[in-house]
């Protein structure tokens, strides 16, 4: 899952966003990690295209500062977390101007859009979780097929794959939601 899906889920019960996200396991491996974290922040040619279609989803708010918030990533890596750090201040910085349109995004933060960018749409979560904390669903990323989050009602969920998923990254999901997690916990 790219981490810009968070930005349009909501929870197929009560459609409440944003969704609370854990993120487990990384499909863009270590390597590729340390690469994007060693360019993010320094714009690219290549990418300008990205760049201004990434401006005029922060103008039009498509881009949910809350959403982006709403991530906990439990992978481990170093470098997820040094560019996530650098979104979160960017976001902030952000806060302070609200009414820029999209040209004037581009050019008072180049590199702040560019570590959006890489962070959104390049990497890859193959394994996670994501939480509605309005009715207490939880709906897991990447159980049945890799990186897909799997936002089912209640009905078609499977009871046992679930719960076997919920086992095997109890130590990562918090303690509520493994107990009170809807439509079934541990």
């Amino acid at each position: 899952m790219k981490p810009w899906l968070l930005n349009i889920l909501a929870c197929p019960i009560d459609k409440h966003h944003p969704l609370e996200a854990y993120w487990f396991t990384w499909e863009t491996t270590e390597k590729e990690m340390e690469k994007m974290n060693r360019e993010a922040g320094k714009s690219s040619q290549y990418f300008t295209k990205q760049y201004e279609h990434l401006a005029k989803q922060i103008e039009d708010n498509t881009i949910s500062p809350e959403a982006l918030e709403e991530i906990n990533d439990e992978t481990g890596s170093v470098y997820a977390q040094e560019i996530y750090i650098d979104v979160r201040k960017f976001l902030e910085r952000l806060k302070f101007d609200k009414d820029l349109d999209s040209q004037e995004i581009l050019e008072r933060f180049p590199e702040g859009m560019d570590v959006l960018y890489r962070y959104l749409n390049l990497i890859e979560v193959e394994e996670g979780l994501l939480h509605c904390n309005e009715c207490g669903r939880w709906y897991p990323i990447g159980s049945a097929v890799e990186t897909i989050p799997e936002l089912m009602p209640d009905d078609l969920r499977e009871e046992d794959r679930d719960r076997e998923w919920l086992n095997k990254w109890k130590e990562k999901i918090p303690s509520k939601i493994l107990e009170e997690g809807k439509p079934f916990g541990l």
